[in-house]
């Protein structure tokens, strides 16, 4: 009876230390909260890793859901054949930059996920970085598009360009 009551002790622990793990990211299948929350507290790269989640579709609604968000984050995955990085990050550059990684089916869609405006060069300092104003303005070309695909899903407006005709481009 008492190696029962021991075995079932055990098993219980172990059960309860198992379900408290709720701070597990799945990297196959992503929490976009969990991921967002996880960036915002400057720890992603101790308990993620340096690599971009497995987005797809199903998770553009909620990263849309973050894009007046510029809250600046010191750690965000870059493409790993990018040797460049930019600090500090913005959280909704960075999610506009993981949806076209995801709209484009390359997941890194550039080296990094630095917004430039190819209209302010200078060689002196060369380009410039998008404001956080800038960068709201231009989440509405995302929202703008997703309502537009949403309701008209074709692999065209799918891949459509949103920085054609614009000075935008990812670095």
């Amino acid at each position: 009876m008492k190696t029962k009551l021991f075995i079932f002790s055990l098993s219980f622990i172990w059960l309860m230390g198992t379900s408290c793990q709720k701070d597990e990211f799945d990297m196959k299948n992503p929490d976009v909260d969990q991921f967002v929350s996880i960036l915002k507290s400057g720890n992603y790269f101790e308990k993620v890793g340096y690599e971009l989640p497995d987005f797809s579709y199903k998770h553009i609604e909620r990263l849309l859901s973050y894009l007046k968000d510029t809250t600046s984050i010191s750690a965000f995955p870059t493409n790993p054949l990018s040797s460049k990085y930019t600090n500090p990050k913005i959280l909704n550059e960075c999610l506009l930059w993981t949806i076209d990684g995801i709209r484009f089916g390359s997941k890194y869609p550039s080296l990094e996920p630095c917004l430039i405006d190819t209209s302010t060069y200078s060689d002196l300092i060369g380009y410039t970085r998008m404001s956080g104003k800038k960068l709201i303005e231009i989440s509405n070309l995302y929202i703008n598009w997703y309502n537009e695909y949403k309701n008209n899903p074709t692999e065209t407006l799918k891949k459509k360009r949103l920085f054609e005709n614009t000075p935008y481009k990812w670095n």
